[in-house]
């Protein structure tokens, strides 16, 4: 019996992969990742070029861009997620897929799909945009693998997170504007404003922050900024300073550690495959 589940989900993955791959979606959302990957590389050469004596800290910049990019980047994991998800809904083919396999197998072979390709984005970036950064500061002052891999390896991780959820928000919202709307609009706009709302008014400039605001390190784009954010500023050797910056570019107070961001990321994006599963076991299709 498990033989022959197992054998149908390799069906719905290799019938989801077909489709995926048939389609523009996927390489189209490698062209804003290509051009952060550009846009990162060039960081360095024109610190270099305006501030010749701030070549000294330009490891550190680079790292700072990298983390910059691999937050955008998980953006357009989430997009990716978010079309893939709606995918069948749009394109009335949703009772075709459910006849492949059962709802749960589809769900987790989008689900897989999403976290690898929205993982691979985040690779090329972490990759490519140091290789060019080296290009341009002829290798000068550039980070060390181990702070490198260090990174990349939670951004990648970050990055399939959020095309797993975003899958969760497209089985959900399975109109297709409307859902990318939803995911995108939270993570630029949502968010930001649910966590100013959570601040306003805390204290924490004088080192004690309300509750409120403690709550704003487990809102889910704000758990994926700090899991990025903080080994970038661990390497800075900022001192007493490391916090108030942390926040500053996590958009966060009294953050935890980064493991904690990426568990509270991970917790997020299992309840909403969760709930996904569960509304759309029951969701009429005809």
């Amino acid at each position: 019996m498990a033989t022959v589940s197992l054998d149908r989900f390799r069906a719905v993955l290799t019938a989801e992969v077909r489709k995926t791959m048939s389609t523009r979606v996927w390489w189209l959302l490698f062209l804003p990742v290509l051009l952060l990957a550009l846009a990162q590389s060039l960081l360095g050469s024109i610190l270099q070029l305006l501030v010749p004596q701030a070549t000294d800290t330009s490891s550190i910049l680079m790292l700072a861009g990298l983390a910059s990019a691999l937050t955008m980047t998980a953006i357009v994991g989430a997009a990716f997620g978010t079309l893939l998800g709606t995918g069948d809904f749009r394109h009335r083919t949703v009772t075709l897929a459910y006849l492949t396999g059962s709802r749960g197998q589809v769900l987790a072979a989008k689900a897989l799909i999403a976290a690898v390709v929205a993982g691979l984005y985040a690779l090329f970036l972490v990759v490519v945009g140091p290789l060019l950064g080296g290009a341009a500061l002829g290798g000068q002052q550039l980070p060390d693998l181990g702070q490198l891999a260090g990174l990349g390896a939670i951004g990648i991780l970050v990055c399939a997170l959020w095309g797993v959820l975003g899958v969760a928000v497209g089985t959900l919202v399975t109109n297709q504007a409307g859902a990318i709307a939803l995911t995108v609009g939270y993570l630029l706009i949502g968010e930001n404003l649910i966590a100013g709302a959570l601040r306003a008014g805390d204290g924490s400039s004088l080192g004690d922050p309300s509750v409120f605001a403690r709550l704003t390190p487990f809102l889910p784009g704000n758990a994926g900024d700090l899991a990025t954010w903080e080994p970038v500023v661990s390497s800075a050797g900022l001192g007493a300073q490391s916090e108030f910056v942390l926040e500053f570019l996590a958009g966060v107070s009294a953050p935890p550690p980064g493991w904690v961001g990426l568990l509270v990321l991970a917790v997020w994006t299992a309840a909403g495959i969760a709930l996904a599963a569960v509304v759309g076991a029951r969701r009429d299709i005809t």
